[in-house]
């Protein structure tokens, strides 16, 4: 056998220099794919307490990296029209005299969270201007859509998350449509969120 590695010696130098690489690369690609994990946003958007109005909205940062709250976009669905509002500043009574009492906007380690109010307050902040035009008789969808941005990744990151709207006796009752928030992570979906909040300005 020493006489074939020795007349092959080689062959059997270019196979263990192959294999050799073959365990760098597999090290280095275990490496690169543990630091986008690290580094990668995740957004948590729950709702706590009730399933109606009264049901308070949590935003929670769960990624390592901490974010910025840029931006809290309400959609609403009814039948025949949809709309998206920015809910990020409190139209509430005694939101002032600060600006953690004036708007949402603000930054979040990892693990922290923020309570961003109920649904009856999105919906009223949703409605504030000159028609206040809410109407909820006819509202079939809710879809919350943060926007923040991060040291850890260039241009925005953003999550959303639907909930059905069930009118029940008088009553709306929201039924989340995914167990997770959707994390916005395609160049494409980024982009629309980035239009979305430029229209706004």
């Amino acid at each position: 056998m020493w006489n074939w590695v020795l007349q092959h010696a080689s062959v059997v130098q270019a196979v263990i220099a192959l294999v050799t690489a073959g365990v760098w690369i597999a090290y280095l690609h275990v490496f690169v794919e543990s630091l986008r994990r690290q580094r990668r946003s995740e957004i948590l958007i729950t709702m706590g307490g009730e399933r109606g109005l009264g049901g308070r909205v949590l935003i929670s940062n769960l990624g390592l990296e901490p974010i910025y709250v840029l931006d809290i976009l309400l959609g609403r669905s009814t039948e025949s029209a949809e709309d998206l509002v920015s809910v990020i500043d409190k139209t509430e009574g005694g939101a002032s005299g600060s600006a953690r009492g004036a708007t949402l906007q603000r930054p979040l380690k990892s693990g922290e969270h923020i309570d961003i109010g109920t649904i009856d307050d999105l919906l009223d902040r949703a409605a504030w201007g000159p028609r206040r035009d809410r109407s909820d008789g006819d509202l079939s969808r809710i879809e919350i859509t943060v926007a923040a941005v991060t040291a850890a990744a260039s241009g925005i990151v953003a999550a959303r998350r639907a909930f059905a709207v069930q009118h029940r006796d008088g009553q709306l009752i929201l039924r989340p449509q995914t167990l997770y928030a959707e994390q916005i992570r395609g160049r494409e979906g980024r982009r629309r969120i980035e239009n979305q909040l430029a229209a706004r300005l």
